[in-house]
């Protein structure tokens, strides 16, 4: 199957892709939103290392903070997974992780190149079955020089469900691997003799050894949200994982887990929006820590609000502060967030323009809550995000990739260079 159209086969709702088109000059680029400070620091678009028609991707960092972006590439009649990291303000020659026929492509369901040590890195993509239309596996692969050379992939779910599985989340553990994902394997267990039986997707998490293997696997979360994609952040007393719950009367809000003690405690909400959902909303949420402050960024449209919302806790995840929303009606989510050592957080978004189309919005939000003012990186005449931005702090500023599918298609860059210039001005 050609890359294109896979792309296009595996979209959620079966959503036509149209024109993206790109803007990352502020003062050209909704300057009516621009703060009076954005003089003070520069914005340029950076050279991408992949070739046309490249989608998907996503920023990851290694040990020493260098930023890592992985991306999915036509190869042929099929797909590459491939990868550079991004040294000195630009990208350096991108490397090979796998290249196939049998890759599962999907808007929001992003592969990842993730750095575990210096030497070791790990990575995973989405597999389809053999002759299957639609179930699909996670699988990991892990490299011990440096992403130079890579293992062969082994099957990170341990079922042969006709079922779904991604939205993985690949991080450091103790002396291993730690990986979540989202699990539909109870899914296929649905029958017509038990129509009303609640089954849905679940929260897994598994610890791999340094080869790749999987050493042991566990349920976090029997029944969560299907495709909101989880994020994670790690704490000295262990990883926190932020995901979009889901309740039998289908109310469908964001709460965190910790690992403490050697066992996951009990799910604490984040902001107690009551969304009452009776479906999917593809919108995951994104959590980042600067010692023991733990911030939440996530979309929600409870009581047909759709805004974006920002939530912070002092005490390491265990309660949060009243949730500020940072935009209001014509929000879409996708949500991505930066959370600097002084507390300031930076939170990336699509939103409804003025103009018609959509547009790529940054804002920061301080400490004690204040808002800076809305900056506008990037436009796009589609109706609905189609991608879901990254960014990621490079040395003193910002790294942000998203998809532009227009005729050709392509994966965009740009660097800011100064965050510490976005803060809320008092």
């Amino acid at each position: 199957m050609a890359y294109n159209a896979a792309m296009r086969a595996n979209q959620p709702f079966e959503r036509a892709i149209g024109a993206l088109i790109s803007c990352v000059v502020l003062s050209a680029c909704g300057a009516d939103t621009a703060s009076e400070e954005q003089s003070s620091f520069s914005v340029r678009a950076v050279t991408f290392p992949g070739a046309e028609g490249s989608a998907q991707p996503r920023l990851t960092a290694d040990r020493d903070g260098t930023p890592v972006l992985s991306w999915l590439e036509p190869a042929g009649d099929g797909v590459a997974l491939r990868y550079a990291r991004f040294e000195s303000q630009a990208f350096e020659a991108p490397r090979d992780v796998t290249r196939g026929d049998d890759l599962f492509v999907n808007w929001a369901d992003l592969p990842s190149v993730q750095p575990i040590t210096a030497d070791v890195w790990a990575a995973h993509w989405l597999r389809l079955r053999p002759e299957s239309n639609g179930p699909y596996d996670v699988v990991t692969t892990v490299s011990t020089d440096r992403g130079r050379t890579w293992s062969a992939p082994l099957k990170l779910n341990d079922d042969d469900a006709e079922a779904e599985h991604g939205f993985v989340q690949i991080f450091a553990w103790d002396q291993g691997i730690g990986a979540f994902w989202l699990d539909g394997r109870q899914l296929a267990e649905w029958s017509f003799e038990e129509p009303d039986a609640l089954l849905g997707t679940s929260l897994r998490v598994a610890r791999l050894d340094a080869s790749g293997a999987v050493v042991a696997r566990e349920i976090v979360d029997e029944l969560v949200c299907d495709c909101c994609q989880p994020d994670m952040v790690m704490l000295p007393s262990g990883p926190v994982v932020a995901y979009r719950d889901r309740t039998p009367e289908e109310i469908r809000d964001i709460v965190v887990r910790r690992y403490a003690g050697g066992a996951w405690q009990e799910p604490v909400g984040v902001g107690d929006d009551r969304w009452h959902i009776e479906g999917c909303p593809v919108n995951g949420p994104q959590v980042a820590a600067a010692g023991e402050r733990v911030v939440v960024a996530w979309f929600t449209a409870a009581g047909d609000r759709p805004r974006v919302r920002v939530a912070a806790s002092t005490d390491g995840a265990q309660t949060f502060e009243p949730a500020v929303d940072i935009d209001g009606t014509g929000s879409f989510g996708q949500v991505g967030l930066v959370l600097d050592n002084d507390g300031t957080a930076l939170v990336t978004w699509w939103r409804k323009a003025a103009s018609g189309g959509l547009e790529l919005a940054l804002r920061a939000v301080g400490a004690d809550g204040s808002l800076g003012r809305v900056l506008v990186l990037a436009q796009s005449r589609e109706s609905q995000p189609v991608d879901v931005p990254q960014v990621i702090a490079a040395d003193t500023g910002l790294l942000i990739a998203w998809t532009s599918l227009d005729e050709a298609g392509a994966v965009h860059t740009l660097f800011i260079d100064d965050r510490s210039k976005l803060r809320p001005v008092p």
